[in-house]
């Protein structure tokens, strides 16, 4: 592991918040490459309320660990991590990652091997083996629209049908898209520089989106990697506050298209989203008491609460990231 005033090919930066188990089981696996003595590695902790934090500085001496002051968020958070990053390349790799033996540096060979490309991630899979679709194309009114109306689910191996998600790729080869999750997302340090890191405007979600979106402004292209995988739980932090990461995840997407996309587009999506969400709080309403009957009222009455929260978000005044959740 190299020094954090030394040079460095890689600079690793983890996002963490009360995920300390997951946490340590990614360092393991960084840890386990042999080639991981000529990496930086950087925990820049959201003020959790576990042992995060004492959990690195026992068992990973070498870790560079960032202790915030209160929880800055996904974006705000990696951006202070890569003030102290000394890396050619950067790695940002959320804390319930496990990274196999040669993945990243494979992603740094290809990025050095490829000058047109900005940014480039890793094939995403579930702890079971399953497929989780981390390539994507940009949010916008046609998305919601296919997400809302099911059409992505009833056609994903269908264009346009499969477009949120870009289901209809071959996930085993290498794709130029529109934008690859932040749950591992590698580009070179000029670049992050250039684009002037992430946008802390958004404070969960999006975020990557945005960042690749500028990065293809620039001329380059983003990369779903496919040959390589890392395992990623999945909305770790996020799970705890299921129902305010929800309405992040809303309010972050409105944001994007707002700023990316133009007012009509965004007055669109909220209307698209809108109706989209009315048949479901309904459905679920009227559906509450038989489930009640099968002893399924807890989740049934889960789902009305929540489609109830994210249609009161489309029709009050402010619809974009107030930085809230989770603090």
């Amino acid at each position: 592991m190299v020094r954090s005033d030394s040079p460095a090919r890689v600079s690793i930066i983890i996002v963490s918040f009360n995920t300390a188990d997951l946490l340590a089981d990614c360092l393991q696996s960084v840890y386990d490459d042999p080639d991981s003595e000529h990496w930086q590695i950087i925990v820049a902790d959201n003020a959790s309320g576990d042992d995060s934090v004492a959990m690195v500085l026992e068992r990973f001496p070498g870790v560079h660990v960032l202790a915030l002051d209160r929880n800055y968020g996904f974006a705000a958070a990696n951006n202070r991590g890569a003030e102290v990053a000394c890396g050619d390349h950067l790695l940002f790799l959320n804390s319930d990652t496990v990274v196999p033996v040669g993945a990243i540096g494979e992603l740094a060979d290809y990025l050095e091997a490829t000058p047109d490309a900005a940014i480039v991630g890793a094939r995403l899979l579930s702890p079971d083996g399953s497929l989780q679709l981390s390539a994507r194309s940009f949010p916008g009114p046609l998305n919601t629209f296919l997400l809302y109306s099911g059409l992505s689910r009833l056609l994903p191996g269908v264009r346009p049908f499969g477009a949120p998600y870009l289901s209809y790729i071959d996930h085993t080869q290498v794709n130029d898209v529109d934008y690859v999750d932040g749950a591992c997302l590698m580009m070179r340090r000029a670049t992050f520089d250039r684009l002037g890191g992430w946008c802390e405007d958004y404070f969960l979600y999006a975020e990557d989106a945005d960042l690749c979106f500028r990065a293809r402004q620039l001329g380059a292209s983003v990369i779903y990697y496919g040959p390589r995988h890392i395992t990623h739980v999945g909305g770790a932090s996020a799970a705890r506050v299921a129902v305010r990461s929800t309405l992040e995840s809303h309010r972050s997407t409105f944001l994007f298209i707002l700023r990316h996309r133009g007012r009509a587009a965004f007055w669109l999506t909220r209307l698209l989203t809108t109706l989209g969400v009315l048949p479901r709080l309904l459905a679920t309403a009227i559906a509450y008491p038989f489930a009640a009957l099968l002893g399924r009222a807890d989740a049934m009455g889960s789902r009305v609460r929540l489609y109830r929260r994210v249609l009161a978000l489309c029709l009050s005044r402010n619809v974009l990231p107030t930085g809230g959740l989770m603090r």
